[in-house]
């Protein structure tokens, strides 16, 4: 652009470099360029003195492009072309496909039978008696009679010897698959440009996926549509964008049907076929009329999930001179439906049972922000002054059927801010000093909040020891927040029922309302302490404390939940990152790596009078509670009883005594988290991996301890045949327990034996395990074609996901939610398990 112009004023030039009078060297076209400009011009101004003017391009033009006419007023030149409309179209194609498997599950006994000692003897006892139990005989003992029994197409069960021959064997079903997922997007942009300036643009996206579940029977579809038009006309852009999105699934897994699922298949005992078949008469086949057959709860059950979403908008920008206004306003409808049914015969729902959830959001969002820059004399310094007003109109109305139970929540907030920008620059120091004052106003909120103040400050320093960048930053807010209206809180209807009647869980009870709270009211300060070496190298650091007062959590009181202001909270917490960027390893290969470690300390400073060891989610005797002086979320349950100086008591019988009261028996917050990523690039291809590790956090593995109870884990199978074991601790009266034990002893009941006799959870505190682990999350490789003249590009990516994790955790994984619900995390009971995802991505950018 700088040669076009140097080239067009070259006559000028080159008569400023000569002090006698020459004739002027015109172009004949330059020449009529310059009589249609006559009108503007004032009639004592002269050729040559407008060749010795300087001038200013203004707008866009680029060299090469033929002339159509020229433009000069008030010092600036405008070159328009030839072609003064111009239409570009981009774009780019991206398509994915993904198989999934689970990753690990939890240990599981193929050895014993379904049946439990009788008469001193360990017996097989078939689906027809209903028991639950898997401390029968060793499959190797027992073999099939070939007698029609509509439990099992080779017939019953009977001591080896005196059936047909047939040796019993383990039935060995599973309940996962390898799933697949596709994916697919088409992303299209035109732009049109008018004499150089773009004054149109338009943006098309189409989107649609489809995915099998890892869980059989299970599927899901998502498609999507996003437009969005822009123009510019002088100072005043106008956008306006819409979307569409669906989503369905025939499980969203509300009601925890998928656990249910998965818990009633690896309790079902190895001597019991579910795929034989799932009806019988017309009732359930199953192992037990108090469980149920996984593929009778999956299979033709009618439910259904499904999601809608409209989401329009309109922005307003102007920007002139030293002013710039924004107006912003978007519009949302959100449309979600459940129907979730239990088939008749179903334990728990004899008669079946139907539910219908409907739920519907409808939002309006209005942003205007204005700002004005001021003008100093020195330009080392810059300064805004800018404010900002955010107003939300939010309706949420949802519906249960067949209650007919109703609830509709309404808020309308305002969030107001205004704020100073200040920046000094001088050549290697830069400060920057922000400050304002916001307000938050609501009227579900109890008390408006109008004096938040906030405070940023800043200081760059460059060329430190001539290799160094430091940055140096600080802050303080103050923010004044309520909880979402359309947040699901219906998680705590899980905390009514304990873990042996889960099989009756609905959750129907939603937050009765929204008012009636004060707002949740943080103070934070943070600190921020950056260095960068220019040869790749940097350390970041922050540091920061946050306050939380009058945090909010659902209640269940009176038959329905309620939001109460609660506790108080205190968050303490760093991170730390070192980086190295493009540095070169060899020729051609360049290093791209980032080791980050991250930790926090979350206390809750005071808890409301009366509500200390509120359950927060969980059971009703497993939970994550509030405990003053504890971190959020500790896990409660039952203990061993145990004297003054920690020891366990042993009772008479020679097995540990279990304390009464509920005890602290867990905590989910790990020490510290750290993650290394690592990008090499040669040539065309990139090579990634990323590590992570979890220091500390434990988690109630609760899946353990039902497996142990009903005698299907590994771990019950192994101990089962243990005898004379002598528990360390002492006895009630204070002495050194002696008594020797049989984990399980064939001449007493099955009630008695190591892990039975603590009921279906056992000791919570035997089941909390250390959640530490060594995970190598993600591995991809990358290869890039330039095509056109690197006009196009192709890119083909192929990636594992979760691929490997070293814990000491016994269970599917230590990260998984309980019921897919928030605020589980340290709970598990039947979680799904993670998934270890093998994918391929092919982009086309055009």
């Amino acid at each position: 652009m700088k040669l076009t112009i140097l080239l067009l004023f070259l006559p000028t030039v080159l008569a400023a470099q000569v002090n006698t009078s020459v004739d002027p060297i015109i172009s004949q076209d330059y020449t009529e360029q310059v009589r249609k400009l006559r009108s503007s011009i004032d009639p004592v101004d002269s050729v040559a003195y407008k060749r010795n003017t300087m001038l200013r391009l203004k707008g866009q033009f680029s060299p090469g492009t033929h002339i159509s006419r020229l433009k000069i007023a008030d010092g600036f030149m405008q070159i328009s072309p030839v072609w003064p409309r111009t239409l570009k179209l981009s774009g780019s194609y991206s398509g994915t496909i993904e198989f999934k498997n689970h990753n690990r599950l939890p240990g599981l006994q193929n050895d014993y039978a379904q049946g439990r000692s009788s008469d001193g003897a360990l017996t097989w006892r078939g689906a027809e008696t209903g028991e639950m139990f898997s401390y029968g005989p060793a499959l190797s003992s027992l073999e099939f009679d070939g007698s029609s029994y509509p439990y099992d197409q080779s017939g019953k069960l009977v001591p080896a010897g005196t059936g047909n021959g047939n040796s019993a064997h383990p039935y060995r079903e599973g309940i996962f698959r390898t799933a697949m997922v596709q994916s697919h997007q088409l992303r299209i942009l035109s732009e049109l440009y008018r004499y150089g300036k773009r004054s149109w643009n338009f943006g098309l996206k189409l989107g649609h996926g489809n995915e099998q579940l890892i869980i059989r029977d299970n599927k899901g579809s998502s498609n999507s549509l996003a437009t969005e038009l822009g123009t510019s006309i002088k100072w005043l852009t106008i956008k306006g964008t819409y979307l569409y999105s669906e989503q369905e699934r025939t499980t969203a897994n509300r009601n925890g049907l998928l656990n249910r699922a998965y818990q009633n298949a690896i309790l079902t005992p190895v001597s019991f076929s579910n795929e034989q078949g799932t009806t019988l008469g017309e009732g359930q086949r199953s192992y037990s009329d108090m469980a149920d057959n996984p593929w009778y709860l999956l299979r033709d059950n009618k439910n259904k999930y499904n999601w809608r979403e409209h989401n329009g908008s309109l922005l307003l920008v102007l920007e002139k001179q030293h002013w710039y206004a924004k107006i912003h306003q978007t519009l949302q409808q959100v449309k979600e439906e459940h129907t979730e049914r239990y088939r008749p015969g179903t334990f728990a729902w004899a008669d079946g049972q139907y539910t219908n959830r409907s739920k519907r959001d409808l939002n309006y969002q209005l942003q205007s922000q204005a700002a004005h820059e001021i003008e100093y004399d020195n330009n080392d310094f810059e300064s805004r002054i800018q404010f900002s007003h955010t107003f939300n109109s939010e309706h949420t109305r949802i519906r249960y059927q067949p209650d007919n139970s109703n609830y509709n929540y309404q808020r309308s907030s305002h969030d107001l801010f205004i704020n100073t920008v200040n920046k000094f620059k001088t050549r290697n120091v830069t400060v920057i000093l922000n400050a304002g004052n916001k307000g938050y106003i609501s009227n579900t909120a109890v008390k408006n909040k109008f004096l938040l103040p906030s405070v940023d400050m800043g200081i760059t320093l460059e060329n430190v020891l001539r290799v160094l960048t430091l940055n140096a930053s600080a802050s303080y807010h103050m923010i004044s927040r309520e909880l979402a209206i359309n947040k699901p809180m219906n998680y705590t209807n899980l905390l009514q029922y304990s873990v042996g009647d889960i099989s009756g869980f609905r959750p129907v009870n939603e937050v009765s309302g929204f008012r009636g709270v004060s707002t949740i009211n943080n103070r934070e300060w943070d600190a921020h302490l950056n260095l960068y070496h220019r040869r790749n190298f940097s350390l970041t650091s922050s540091f920061y404390i946050k306050n939380i007062y009058d945090d909010i959590y659902p209640v269940f009181e009176n038959g329905g939940i309620v939001l109460k202001n609660l506790a108080d909270l205190r968050t303490k917490g760093m991170d730390l990152t070192f980086g190295v960027s493009s540095k070169r390893l060899l020729k051609n290969v360049y290093l791209n790596s980032s080791l980050s470690v991250f930790s926090y300390r979350t206390l809750v400073t005071k808890v409301r009078e009366g509500y200390n060891f509120t359950p927060i989610a969980g059971f009703r005797n497993v939970h994550k509670t509030l405990v003053q002086g504890q971190a959020p979320g500790v896990i409660v349950g039952n203990a061993y009883q145990r004297d003054v100086a920690g020891n366990m008591v042993i009772g008479a019988d020679g097995f540990p005594l279990v304390n009464p009261s509920p005890t602290l028996v867990g905590n989910p917050i790990p020490d510290f988290v750290a993650k290394w990523s690592n990008n090499i690039n040669w040539k065309w291809f990139a090579l990634g991996a990323d590590l992570e590790w979890k220091k500390g956090g434990q988690v109630w593995n609760g899946t353990q301890a039902v497996l142990d109870y009903y005698g299907r884990s590994a771990n019950s199978a192994a101990e089962r045949n243990i005898t004379g074991y002598v528990f360390k601790g002492v006895s009630t009266d204070g002495h050194i327990n002696e008594i020797p034990v049989k984990f399980y002893d064939p001449s007493q009941g099955v009630e008695t034996n190591r892990w039975t006799r603590y009921g279906i959870t056992g000791v919570a505190e035997q089941y909390v395990q250390k959640a530490d682990y060594l995970r190598l999350n993600t591995v991809g490789l990358t290869y890039r074609i330039n095509l056109n003249r690197n006009k196009q590009q192709l890119k083909l990516v192929t990636y594992v996901n979760n691929i490997l994790l070293w814990s000491p955790y016994k269970g599917a994984g230590p990260d998984q939610l309980l019921y897919d619900q928030p605020n589980t995390s340290g709970l598990d009971f039947f979680n799904l398990p993670a998934v270890k995802t093998y994918g391929f991505n092919v982009t086309y950018q055009f």
